[in-house]
């Protein structure tokens, strides 16, 4: 099988005529069975150029829902942006694919194709570690069956000669051989709910990326990988992950806190809340207050949160920030 092998199968993905659902072909008369997934949006197997993404990271399943999935398809034209990123995942800007990725740690990584994330399963439900009919029916699917060839047959050879790092975050939905689990270039996240890379496959990542991890001697390209456009390697905080250039976010003060943008997407990155959503932020350099008796201080490149020097360390070990070198309360966060 050949790494390319994974976008002439999903290319066959589209509505159902007969019932309007959403589903591959070879998936709808297993589908017929018991469960809960949502078939009413398209969904991907895939996020990022999966085919030359360099770490490729094994998840779960196309996440549901009922209020946040719609406002991704709000028109004709969303639908068919979705459908263009699975057809053409080299060619596609994935840079804005949900607002989900803005708060994980390897989010820039996919927004930069760096990274592909593959779902064991494409199909949408809000949290299958707690859906066991869909657990079960995600063993028998065709599709899922094709993506766990898909991995063992084009990917996993592409990690042993050191061309490709596989992150497991969901061993148990990818059913992997044991001797596939501690393979050259596979590593498993001891965390494997965790919405983030924990920190040892995170630094993994980072030294693979830049050339520090360990590997193989080089080997000539593989016939079955094709050309990798140029990308950089730079590993930068989930925050980063831009959608305005950097110190061109202007925010007057007096906005409530909870409309700070910049403000709202440290917060959800490491999962805080505002003590006072509703009140006016101060402006930049100035102190706002978190639950927790945390607090942060937002600037115009970066934004320091203050909290408990063991909570601090456990934040930069995931990635999600570095200590400050003269104060280890507080962690900045690159926007």
């Amino acid at each position: 099988m050949h790494v390319s092998d994974i976008v002439e199968y999903w290319a066959r993905f589209r509505r159902d005529d007969a019932t309007g659902q959403w589903t591959h072909p070879d998936d709808r008369a297993v589908l017929a069975g018991q469960h809960s997934f949502n078939f009413d949006y398209p969904t991907c197997p895939y996020l990022g150029p999966v085919t030359s993404a360099k770490v490729v990271i094994l998840g779960a399943n196309g996440g549901y829902s009922p209020t946040e999935t719609p406002k991704e398809f709000p028109d004709a034209e969303a639908f068919e942006r979705y459908l263009g990123r699975i057809r053409d995942p080299e060619g596609a800007d994935w840079s804005n694919v949900s607002p989900y990725y803005d708060r994980v740690n390897y989010g820039p990584l996919v927004y930069r194709g760096d990274a592909a994330w593959i779902n064991a399963s494409p199909y949408r439900s809000p949290r299958i570690s707690a859906e066991r009919d869909n657990q079960r029916l995600v063993r028998s699917l065709p599709s899922s069956v094709f993506l766990r060839r898909w991995l063992l047959e084009a990917v996993v050879p592409l990690a042993a000669r050191g061309e490709r790092l596989v992150v497991v975050k969901r061993p148990g939905l990818w059913r992997l051989p044991p001797e596939v689990r501690t393979a050259p270039g596979v590593l498993v996240d001891p965390a494997p709910i965790s919405p983030q890379l924990t920190s040892a496959p995170w630094n993994a990542v980072q030294g693979f990326l830049t050339g520090r991890g360990p590997a193989p001697a080089a080997q000539p390209p593989s016939p079955q990988d094709p050309p990798r456009r140029s990308r950089t390697a730079a590993v930068v905080s989930p925050v980063a992950a831009r959608r305005t250039p950097r110190g061109t976010e202007t925010v007057a003060a007096g906005t409530a806190q909870s409309q700070v943008a910049p403000l709202m997407r440290v917060c959800e990155a490491l999962g805080l809340t505002l003590l006072t959503p509703d009140a006016a932020w101060p402006g930049y350099g100035k102190v706002v207050h978190l639950g927790g008796a945390r607090s942060i201080y937002l600037n115009r490149t970066n934004a320091d949160v203050r909290s408990s020097p063991s909570e601090v360390a456990a934040w930069q070990r995931a990635g999600l920030g570095t200590v400050r070198p003269n104060n280890d309360r507080y962690l900045r966060v690159m926007l």
